[in-house]
């Protein structure tokens, strides 16, 4: 969507209690850590801060985890509205006497084809080359799927500011919805399409279009109205994801199968680009208004 739907927020990459440290020559790694994963995701995220305490600059140049069949250096930023994603083939450069930090909405890794998808709780096992300091092996620890980053519970309430629609019925909901995401991510020259919208409870999903890109996009309603909470891609189809990202059983399964009910007889070619989002982008709250957005996933 706008500025390629979303930025995630720093306040993501928020430290593990029991994460370990880990030292290679000059080069100092604290907190290193990954989220769970839906059912069925193949990629994701790690993130880690790095010290170089030397008088030399180093540079990251490479990563290999025992669960992915490879580790890559990515790095997001926005230019001129639009979010960029991007691989650094040459590494990621570390100053002498600095701090870099891995998190969302920068730097980060990015853990491709993933045998299992991670459980919070887990421990991923990689390493980490550096180009001078040499290579260390650290151990990622998985946090929540959504939220920040730490041991506590999953349910939690770091979706950005909502979309302020009153105390709407489903049908409303289903109306006001895509009017809400159109005013905080369509753009002139890139119209969004918001189709099919259903709600369950205080939860609804909507499946989006632009710019030959596609989604879907899980939002969560509050206090303050109708929130992203997160976008996906057909994980947000099974129910045991959607229970796992925090909804009640009940909710899960009804909103799964309404879900599957609405795309019935969508055209092929949606549902694919539906299909094409890759991971999971979390909201956050730390995002000034709804119309920030960052990502953790790709649409290709």
């Amino acid at each position: 969507m706008k500025r390629m739907i979303i930025v995630l927020a720093g306040a993501l990459f928020a430290s593990l209690a029991s994460a370990q440290d880990y030292t290679a020559g000059k080069i100092a790694i604290v907190h290193p850590a990954a989220r769970a994963m839906v059912p069925g995701a193949k990629v994701g995220g790690g993130y880690l801060a790095i010290t170089n305490t030397g008088t030399d600059a180093d540079r990251l140049v490479s990563s290999s985890a025992d669960r992915a069949r490879s580790v890559q250096l990515h790095e997001m930023r926005v230019d001129d509205g639009v979010m960029v994603m991007r691989e650094l083939k040459g590494g990621i450069e570390l100053p002498a006497g600095q701090t870099v930090e891995l998190k969302p909405g920068g730097y980060h890794l990015m853990f491709m084809d993933v045998d299992k998808p991670f459980k919070q709780g887990e421990t991923i096992k990689a390493t980490l080359t550096f180009e001078k300091a040499g290579s260390v092996d650290v151990d990622f620890a998985v946090g929540a799927a959504a939220g920040p980053l730490n041991a506590g519970g999953h349910d939690n309430h770091d979706a950005m500011p909502g979309m302020d629609m009153g105390d709407a019925t489903t049908q409303e909901d289903e109306q006001a919805i895509p009017a809400g995401l159109k005013t905080m991510f369509e753009t002139p020259d890139k119209p969004l399409t918001v189709m099919p919208v259903v709600v369950e409870g205080d939860w609804a999903i909507a499946g989006w279009q632009q710019d030959g890109r596609g989604g879907r996009a899980l939002l969560k309603k509050g206090q303050a109205g109708w929130s992203v909470h997160l976008c996906s891609g057909d994980s947000l189809r099974d129910a045991a994801a959607l229970e796992k990202i925090g909804l009640s059983k009940d909710a899960a399964t009804g909103l799964a199968a309404k879900l599957k009910q609405a795309e019935t007889g969508l055209d092929p070619r949606v549902l694919a680009l539906f299909a094409t989002f890759e991971g999971t982008v979390v909201m956050d709250a730390a995002a000034n208004d709804v119309g920030h957005s960052g990502h953790e996933g790709h649409a290709q």
